[in-house]
């Protein structure tokens, strides 16, 4: 009976005690009192920004398909061994972060708590133009990508590929909406630390990455490629003059600190290509000097400069095992030993030479020649790169411009380390020669990235019908703009 008792009276605690959590009002007792009350928008675009640095400046991928460098005692990517990569960190990341701080600034709602990060405008303004700029990374790796019916989440986990023509067309009209928008008199957005807010430096850089995808699709679409390289041209914002130049600048601590750096703290894996090396010495391009180290333990057996000045430069073969890396020359050290040492987005070298392939196509540049654009264009980049005038001088006497072959020929050379632009423009124009890597399992350069395998098992449909429209998933079918 005793025992009886117990349980029963355990039972009725229980009871009891249940009873009360019913009725319990634990208030705020969970809450983080140093918590945010709503979304902040600064830090959703800080996180964003975050992948230009860790994706975009230093892409070793393609800078090794642009044969600019090479790998030392493991090679891979040298070797085109990068068959696929996926892209959804890039949709989980910061192309969602972009839709919510539109989302955020958007929303009657939210839009009044958002604006202690800037104006709304601004803030929508700049992660539309960064979304466009992602967007056109993106497309120019991989091609056709889910968009119009992508961020739905449960309710569509398998969107269809919009093809790259869409998406071409969806960032054009981005960047003009977010352009348009624009409030220079308003606060740009907190948490921008690229260019601190500056909405004209923000309305600058949404020219200019509308101004190379125009000149990008000017082979497949060549009446939309003038009318949208022209519009820029008109707005007298593009970049001629290297004072203008914009660039990614790094922090010194180690979560801020530029790729290269890190890259070159503990290991020394990347090398001159001897591509690079030789083009510059047959040119007798100044720039050599400016790009790259003297190799530590060699000297080039054959030199082209005067007194052979170029003897300690010394190119490694592509692909290759290149296991005595002090053999050959690294890259300039102020870049790959400098945490901080900027990284070029846009310059006028880059502008320079567009404008000399648009008026070559006869074009509406705003006056000049071809000739004299494309003679602007080797100048800037020797002077950004620390050329005195006299050897500026000699090379371009030494160079005439005779065609678009040496406006393909000096981009690749003022592209130099900028691996996703120097990809693309040398796929556009199928120049300089490239020779591929010998030491390749299949020796042929790769023309796109294909998508990663689980995209086939996960959304074979949408997948299958991309195939259908672009062609198959391989590092060798052309993207659409590429048709030459």
């Amino acid at each position: 009976m005793k025992s009886l008792n117990i349980k029963i009276g355990l039972i009725a605690s229980i009871m009891v005690l249940f009873t009360a959590c019913e009725t319990i009002d634990y208030e705020d007792t969970n809450v983080n009192p140093n918590g945010p009350t709503a979304a902040v928008t600064s830090q959703l675009l800080t996180n964003a920004m975050s992948f230009m640095a860790e994706y975009i400046m230093v892409d070793e991928t393609t800078i090794l398909y642009m044969q600019h460098i090479t790998q030392g005692q493991y090679p891979g990517a040298s070797r085109y061994n990068t068959l696929n990569e996926s892209y959804d960190d890039w949709y989980v990341g910061p192309l969602t972060d972009f839709n919510r701080i539109i989302d955020l600034n958007s929303d009657p709602e939210t839009a009044d708590d958002a604006l202690s990060y800037g104006s709304n405008a601004n803030q929508i303004a700049v992660a539309k133009i960064l979304r466009a700029y992602y967007l056109h990374y993106m497309t120019d790796k991989w091609g056709a990508l889910p968009l119009s019916e992508a961020f739905q989440g449960i309710d569509n986990p398998q969107p269809a590929f919009d093809t790259q023509e869409s998406v071409y067309n969806y960032m054009f009209a981005e960047i003009e909406e977010a352009v348009g928008m624009v409030e220079m008199a308003e606060p740009g957005p907190t948490g921008d630390y690229l260019f601190g807010g500056d909405m004209d430096t923000w309305v600058t850089f949404g020219t200019h990455v509308k101004m190379i995808m125009a000149l990008r699709i000017s082979d497949v679409a060549p009446g939309l490629a003038q009318t949208k390289f022209e519009e820029t041209v008109a707005t007298g914002r593009l970049i001629t003059d290297n004072s203008d130049n914009i660039e990614y600048t790094y922090g010194t601590d180690d979560e801020s600190d530029s790729p290269w750096d890190d890259n070159f703290k503990t290991r020394e894996d990347y090398i001159l290509s001897r591509t690079m090396v030789e083009y510059l010495r047959e040119n007798q391009d100044p720039r050599l000097f400016e790009y790259a180290e003297e190799a530590r333990d060699s000297v080039s057996p054959v030199t082209n400069f005067p007194g052979g000045i170029d003897a300690g430069y010394v190119g490694a073969p592509n692909g290759q095992v290149n296991g005595n890396v002090p053999s050959y020359s690294f890259i300039r050290s102020e870049i790959i030993y400098t945490p901080d040492f900027p990284t070029p987005i846009f310059t006028a070298a880059q502008v320079d030479f567009s404008l000399a392939e648009a008026a070559g196509k006869g074009w509406n540049v705003g006056g000049g020649s071809a000739a004299q654009w494309y003679e602007a264009g080797v100048q800037a980049s020797m002077e950004y790169w620390g050329v005195d005038a006299t050897g500026i001088t000699d090379y371009i006497a030494a160079h005439p411009y005779t065609g678009i072959d040496d406006i393909a020929y000096e981009k690749w050379v003022a592209l130099y380390l900028n691996g996703p632009e120097a990809w693309a423009e040398w796929r556009r124009l199928d120049a300089p020669y490239l020779e591929p890597s010998a030491f390749a399992s299949d020796p042929r350069i790769p023309v796109r990235m294909a998508y990663d395998p689980s995209i086939a098992d996960n959304n074979a449909a949408n997948y299958n019908a991309m195939i259908g429209f672009q062609g198959p998933d391989n590092n060798h079918t052309k993207l659409w703009w590429d048709v030459n």
